[in-house]
């Protein structure tokens, strides 16, 4: 787990392998979300494809900071080194 912390909020961001869709994302979830636990955006990267895409997965408020920092970690752990 990767917490961050911005305006007073604070973050989590969480690396996961997903064999469905055959690739790795990061997952940012808000802690302080009144909408219930879970993750809220996604990178994703497609071992298929090569490709990389971002999705929110539900309606969620993100700092400028914390949605830099998030595209940044993607740049940097996605794709996995082997």
């Amino acid at each position: 787990m990767n917490a961050w912390e911005s305006e007073g909020r604070h973050f989590e961001v969480l690396m996961a392998s997903d064999v469905v869709r055959d690739g790795m994302g990061l997952e940012l979830t808000d802690l302080g979300q009144t909408s219930g636990p879970g993750p809220a955006l996604e990178i994703f990267y497609s071992d298929e494809d090569g490709s990389m895409t971002f999705s929110a997965l539900r309606a969620v408020d993100v700092p400028l900071e914390i949605l830099t920092r998030f595209v940044e970690e993607a740049r940097a752990k996605l794709p996995p080194t082997r």
